[in-house]
C-alpha cells in the first residue's frame, strides 16, 4: 500500500512539473516572445500574426522564377486547421490588358521538409492554396514552406529586363512582424549594371521603409528587408533590373477569351463589315471629306505688304502667338517664343543672360491683370508659380506649355477663326494614323497622313484674317528697303519683332536695323557690353528660346515590350507580379 501511495505521489509531482513548465513556456510564447527589436525601438505584437515571412526568388536562365516562401505563422490562442495563401495568377499592364502567369511545381512542407496536405484552386484570377488538415486543429507557432515556379513573371523593356514582384502580398488579414526577400540571378553581373528598389505599405504606397543589401558580386544574391512591422493590408514589393539577354524572353500570354456562341458569330460578322469599311471605304472617304468639309473658304489672298497685326471681330489686335498659329494652324515653339517676347515687352518679365548660354526669366509685375489674355495669364502663372526667377537650365515647362496650347486653340475657336479646335482635329487623325499602322492599313495610313494634317478648317473670317497675317509676313521678310523712314524707328523694330519671331523671319527683320544706332531694350539683359546690334541681339534671344524649348520638351520614359510599368519609375507597394495574401482557416 505504501508503494502505491509513493507511486501516485511521484506521478502527481511529474504532472505538476510538466504543467508548470508548459505554463511557463506558454506565458513566454505569448507574452514575452512577441517583442520585436526594430532599430532602437522595441515593438510588441499581441495576437495572431506572421512572425517571419522570408522569400527566396531565383531568376532562371529560361525566363522563369523559382520562389520559396517560408512563413512562420503564430495562431496565438486560436485553434485552426492551417493557413491559406492566395497569389494572383494574372498581371494587368498599363493598357488594362490581362496576362496569364503559369504556376508549376507547387509543394508545401514544414521546416523539416515534412509535407503538408494542401489543395490548389484557381478563382477570380488567383491561385489559392489551402494548407492543413480539415480533420485536425492546431494552435501556437507553425512554419510553412511554400515552393512554386512561375513563367511570365519577368518584364522585358527596351533597355533592361526586370523582376518586379510583390513579395508578401497586400491582402493578409494579420500583421507581418518580419519580412525579408532574397533575389538570386542566374549569371554573374557587374553591380553597376543592376538596380534594386523596394516599397512597403498599403497598395499604391511609394514608401521605402526597407533595407537593400546587394551581394551580387559574391553569390549573385540580393537581400531586401522591411524595416518595420507590416500591418494587415501592408506588404513588401521588390524590383530588380539587370541587363538584357541575361535570361531568355518568356513573356506572359495575354488572356484572349474566344466564344463560339451566336453572339460570337455576330461579332465575327460585324468585324468582317468593319474590315471592309476600315481597309477600303474609309481611306477613300478621307480625301472626299477634306474636299467637302476640310478646305478653307476661298478668299482673295494676301497682299504684298501690311504693316499692322490682324484683328478679331471686335477690333482687338491679335497677339504674335495667335497670328503665327492662325497661319499654319498649329502652335509651335516659334509662336510661344514670340509670346514670351511680347509679354516681356509689356513688362511682365525680363529675359536675362547672366553668362553666355545661361538664361533667366525674372518676374516684373503681378500677373492678375485684365489686360492679359486667359492663356497668357495661365502660362505665366504656370511657369513661375510662387517663384520670382526661373533658371531655364533647372526647370521643366512641359505641363504649362501643354496647357497653353490647349487654351490658345480654344481662344481661336471662341474668336471664330476656326470651326473646331484644330489640335483636337489633328489628334483624331493622328489616332487614326496610329491605328492604321497597328492594323497594317497602308491606304488609310497615307490618306490620314496627307489629309488628316490639313483637315482643320478655318471660318471665312479666319481665312480672311490669315491672309492679313501673311501680308504682314510679306512686309517683314520681303520688302528690304521700302518705308525706310519707318524701318529707322526702333519702336517699329520692337513692335513687330514678336511677329517676325512667330513667322521665323526675325533674322531678316533684325538685319534691316543692323546699321541703325539703337538702345538695348529694357526687357532684355545681355551678358556682354558694347554697342547694341539688332542681329546679335536676335541671335542671343534665339539661344534663350532654344533653352526654353529643351525645358518644354516632354519627359522621356522607358516602356516595356508588353506595356507593363517599371518598378523604378512610378513603382509602389503592391505593384508588379505576385502579391495576394492569406490568413488562418
Amino acid at each position: 500500500m505504501k508503494k502505491i501511495v509513493l507511486l501516485v505521489a511521484f506521478v502527481f509531482n511529474i504532472l505538476f512539473i510538466v504543467r508548470s513548465v508548459s505554463a511557463a513556456q506558454f506565458h513566454y510564447q505569448y507574452e514575452g516572445n512577441v517583442n520585436v527589436q526594430i532599430g532602437s525601438q522595441t515593438t510588441t505584437v499581441i495576437g495572431e500574426a506572421i512572425r517571419d515571412f522570408n522569400t527566396q526568388i531565383s531568376v532562371n536562365k529560361d525566363g522563369t522564377i523559382s520562389v520559396t516562401e517560408t512563413i512562420v505563422y503564430d495562431f496565438y490562442t486560436s485553434y485552426k486547421h492551417g493557413i491559406f495563401r492566395n497569389i494572383p495568377d494574372t498581371k494587368t499592364n498599363s493598357q488594362g490588358k490581362k496576362f496569364r502567369l503559369n504556376f508549376s511545381d507547387i509543394n508545401v512542407s514544414d521546416e523539416n521538409d515534412r509535407a503538408y496536405p494542401f489543395t490548389v484552386s484557381h478563382d477570380n484570377d488567383q491561385l489559392s492554396l489551402k494548407i492543413g488538415d480539415p480533420d485536425k486543429t492546431i494552435t501556437g507557432i507553425h512554419t510553412y514552406v511554400i515552393r512554386y515556379k512561375v513563367a511570365g513573371a519577368l518584364t522585358y523593356f527596351s533597355d533592361h529586363d526586370e523582376l518586379y514582384w510583390n513579395v508578401t502580398g497586400n491582402d493578409w488579414d494579420v500583421p507581418i512582424v518580419s519580412s525579408t526577400a532574397g533575389v538570386k540571378l542566374p549569371v554573374v553581373i557587374s553591380p553597376n549594371d543592376i538596380k534594386t528598389a523596394c516599397y512597403t505599405g498599403y497598395r499604391g504606397s511609394t514608401a521605402t521603409d526597407c533595407r537593400i543589401n546587394n551581394q551580387f558580386d559574391h553569390d549573385r544574391e540580393n537581400v531586401v528587408t522591411a524595416k518595420k512591422i507590416l500591418n494587415a493590408g501592408e506588404g513588401l514589393t521588390v524590383a530588380v533590373s539587370f541587363p538584357k539577354n541575361s535570361v531568355a524572353v518568356l513573356e506572359p500570354k495575354e488572356i484572349v477569351p474566344f466564344s463560339s456562341t451566336l453572339l460570337g458569330k455576330i461579332v465575327l460578322l460585324s468585324l468582317i463589315i468593319l474590315v471592309i469599311l476600315w481597309y477600303f471605304i474609309y481611306p477613300l472617304w478621307l480625301p472626299i471629306k477634306w474636299w467637302l468639309y476640310g478646305r478653307d473658304p476661298q478668299t482673295a489672298g494676301p497682299v504684298r505688304a501690311w504693316f499692322d497685326p490682324p484683328k478679331t471681330m471686335d477690333g482687338r489686335p491679335l497677339s504674335a502667338i495667335e497670328t503665327g498659329s492662325l497661319i499654319d494652324e498649329r502652335c509651335d515653339m516659334r509662336d510661344i517664343s514670340a509670346m514670351i517676347v511680347q509679354l516681356a515687352q509689356k513688362g511682365y518679365l525680363k529675359i536675362a543672360e547672366k553668362e553666355k548660354g545661361k538664361f533667366t526669366f525674372i518676374k516684373q509685375k503681378d500677373f492678375n491683370n485684365p489686360s492679359l489674355l486667359a492663356f497668357e495669364q495661365g502660362f505665366l502663372k504656370g511657369i513661375f508659380g510662387n517663384k520670382k526667377r526661373l533658371n531655364l537650365d533647372d526647370e521643366e515647362f512641359y505641363e504649362p506649355v501643354k496647357d497653353l496650347k490647349s487654351a490658345l486653340y480654344q481662344q481661336l475657336v471662341t474668336d471664330q477663326f476656326f470651326v473646331k479646335n484644330p489640335q483636337l482635329v489633328r489628334n483624331f487623325y493622328a489616332f487614326i494614323l496610329g491605328v492604321s499602322v497597328l492594323t497594317f492599313n497602308l491606304p488609310l495610313l497615307f490618306s490620314s497622313l496627307i489629309f488628316g494634317r490639313i483637315m482643320p478648317r478655318k471660318t471665312m473670317f479666319g481665312a480672311q484674317t490669315a491672309n492679313v497675317a501673311r501680308s504682314l509676313k510679306n512686309f517683314l521678310s520681303s520688302q528690304e528697303r521700302q518705308l525706310e523712314f519707318q524701318a529707322k524707328n526702333q519702336m517699329m523694330f520692337e513692335k513687330l519683332l514678336p511677329y517676325a519671331v512667330a513667322f521665323g523671319v526675325e533674322k531678316i527683320w533684325a538685319g534691316r536695323f543692323k546699321d541703325i544706332n539703337m538702345t538695348p531694350p529694357d526687357w532684355y539683359q545681355g551678358y556682354g557690353a558694347g554697342r547694341f546690334n539688332s542681329v546679335i541681339f536676335v541671335s542671343s534671344m534665339n539661344s534663350s528660346f532654344s533653352s526654353f524649348g529643351s525645358a518644354a520638351a516632354p519627359p522621356m520614359s522607358t516602356t516595356s515590350s508588353s506595356g507593363f510599368g517599371s518598378g523604378f519609375s512610378g513603382g509602389f507597394s503592391g505593384g508588379g507580379g505576385g502579391g495576394g495574401g492569406g490568413g488562418g482557416w
